[in-house]
């Protein structure tokens, strides 16, 4: 594969993978009974695994790395807490860690959008 289809792979799956969140965020908010879905409990971390190793072969693809790569590592600590606020999201069905996961992922999109860390706010300096 070419870095060209790689990129967009990892956009799409990267689509997936918030789309599956604000549908389970959803359904469990609405129909709690719903949390003891198999298929709803193991396909987002299929989908983010996917999302993971495709982020991986691009960081090798274009030879940046977080830590060394300021982009890079706003996109990891935007990572760690899209997850955080998300698994309060989804197991507790707590509205304002489901926005704040929301936020996170928009900072991560505009970091990876902007390559800056200050993400979509590098717009306005």
């Amino acid at each position: 594969m070419d870095y060209s289809a790689i990129k967009h792979a990892h956009i799409g799956i990267a689509y997936l993978s918030i789309l599956l969140f604000i549908i389970r965020f959803a359904l469990f908010k609405f129909k709690p009974v719903l949390k003891s879905n198999k298929l709803l409990k193991i396909l987002p971390h299929v989908i983010d695994t996917f999302l993971l190793v495709f982020a991986i072969w691009l960081c090798t693809i274009i030879s940046q790395y977080p830590l060394t790569d300021h982009w890079l590592t706003a996109k990891v600590i935007g990572l760690v807490g899209y997850i955080a606020f998300g698994t309060i999201a989804i197991k507790q069905g707590k509205t304002w860690a489901f926005v704040a996961a929301l936020v996170s992922f928009a900072y991560i999109f505009g970091a990876a959008k902007t390559h800056s860390a200050l993400s979509f706010f590098s717009q306005f300096s």
